[in-house]
């Protein structure tokens, strides 16, 4: 009487590995003709705990559970996951083409199936594509506290350039690192001194901008987590003005837990952060410098939004919190969030087909602190000066009327022609102006702010003894809106 019960079992198991695997290189074919793949171990490890999970009704059946798992077992910044319920666990390997991304611009898959309460089952297909192929790192995610982590590989893009490393500490200290190139070719060690989770991102400047195009999660001495955070696993799909008031919620729960303040929206940075989220969108392109609107500094200067800082951070999910989800997830994006120089905010998202084919939200975040222009910039810039001369135990500069009235004709001259006009040595009129003077030098900087002439390299010359100051706001195509043009006499 146990063998009619032993084979019905057996018939309402998923398919083995091997034939989940044959189905999804045979859908592959059938849809990316002449394309390449590789099965993958990661990503068929990640598909495999979460189906594990499903079955043990630890995990819901949903594709942010499924986002978390590839976090902890791949290094890949944002895998395309496929999941689907099938009414016979048996047949699974029926439903792996369905979940395959439409678009074939993947290069890596992995595949999992596994049975439900029913005799139901669930099957979880994980597609990505990289520029870059590396060394494992940290087999298994875990490592002892001071440890130190090698990246290795080599970049298979070649418009890849500028490698470099964040390095997000316990989620709350990135550090940012150069890396060298050996051709196109890699290596570093990465020591992982405090005990805790760490996150080491893997950034290159690419056609579109700054990419992400690895992110390997490491735990140093403690247990990765065994299952999605409620947060990120239930995260629902408002309406996008409803979401976008979350998501400027979280960002301002994430900036309080690091003792910064709120960051204000801003309509004018909301209107360039739709617009490149509906670039995106039109453009089927995940990318901070598009064709159609440039980069962030453009769209800032179209807009003519003077600005003394600015970042972006873009994210694509399957709605905004989520897509906000991955960019609190990526040290460099963390980085922008929580820059203490930052006071306005800008948010836009927009639905549209991602790059693979399947619908998305392509978010877009902005984040500026705007300059506030000096009613007396001349004034204000020569107080600056004092004071930063005191701070450096320099004696203080005599400001002399001539050397100013002569710094301000030429400023303006200069800013009309936004730098353009030709610019003779000042100090020969100044000799002119002031004959009592041996020595002089003049300094044109284009600023945001009075306080920005801290760079000055004269100013911490301790043999000048006398200033002119010349200063003026002027719109620039180079350096942008309500840019503050400076020129200094220093003199002796």
């Amino acid at each position: 009487m146990l063998l009619p019960l032993a084979i019905a079992l057996l018939v309402a198991a998923p398919p083995p590995q091997a034939r989940l695997e044959a189905a999804l290189r045979e859908a592959h074919a059938a849809s990316c003709p002449g394309k390449p793949l590789a099965l993958d171990p990661d990503l068929t490890r990640a598909a495999k705990r979460y189906v594990d999970a499903v079955h043990a009704q630890a995990s819901q059946p949903d594709g942010a559970a499924l986002a978390f798992y590839a976090s902890l077992e791949s290094v890949d910044p944002s895998p395309t996951g496929g999941v689907a319920t099938v009414d016979a666990s048996a047949q699974a390997d029926r439903a792996v083409g369905d979940l395959l991304p439409r678009a074939c611009r993947f290069t890596h898959a992995g595949v999992a199936a596994a049975d439900t309460a029913g005799g139901h089952g669930v099957v979880a297909v994980l597609t990505a594509s990289r520029s870059v192929a590396l060394q494992p790192i940290a087999p298994g995610g875990k490592v002892a506290p001071g440890a130190a982590v090698r990246l290795a590989g080599k970049l298979l893009d070649p418009a890849l350039q500028r490698l470099r490393l964040y390095h997000l500490i316990s989620g709350a200290k990135v550090e940012e690192q150069p890396i060298a190139l050996d051709g196109r070719g890699f290596s570093i060690d990465v020591a992982l001194n405090e005990p805790g989770e760490h996150a080491l991102e893997l950034l290159a400047d690419g056609a579109g901008g700054p990419e992400v195009i690895a992110l390997r999660r490491v735990f140093a001495g403690v247990e990765p987590p065994p299952s999605p955070p409620v947060e990120a696993a239930d995260l629902g799909e408002p309406e996008h003005g409803d979401a976008l008031s979350l998501v400027e919620h979280r960002i301002a729960r994430l900036r309080a837990a690091h003792g910064l303040p709120a960051l204000a929206r801003d309509p004018a940075l909301d209107a360039i952060s739709l617009g490149h989220s509906q670039e995106m969108a039109r453009a089927q392109t995940f990318a901070h410098v598009l064709k159609s609107d440039g980069s962030l500094d453009d769209r800032l200067l179209k807009a003519r939004y003077a600005n003394r800082y600015a970042g972006e951070n873009i994210g694509l999910a399957e709605d905004a919190l989520a897509a906000q989800q991955a960019i609190e997830e990526s040290p460099a994006h963390l980085m922008n969030l929580l820059d203490p120089r930052h006071t306005k905010l800008g948010l836009g998202a927009v639905t549209g087909l991602t790059p693979e084919g399947e619908r998305g939200v392509y978010l877009t975040e902005v984040l500026a602190q705007p300059i506030a222009g000096s009613k007396d910039p001349i004034a204000d810039v020569a107080q600056v000066i004092a004071d930063e001369r005191k701070r450096k135990k320099l004696p203080p500069l005599v400001r002399d009327p001539r050397l100013d009235a002569l710094a301000l004709a030429r400023v303006r001259k200069v800013a009309a022609a936004d730098g353009q006009s030709a610019d003779p040595d000042l100090t020969n009129d100044a000799f002119e102006k002031v004959p009592s003077l041996t020595s002089a030098v003049a300094e044109r900087l284009v600023v945001g702010a009075p306080e920005d002439v801290k760079i000055s390299q004269d100013l911490g010359v301790r043999d000048w003894a006398v200033l002119g100051v010349g200063a003026v706001y002027a719109n620039s195509k180079e350096f942008g809106p309500n840019r503050l043009w400076v020129i200094l006499l220093y003199a002796r």
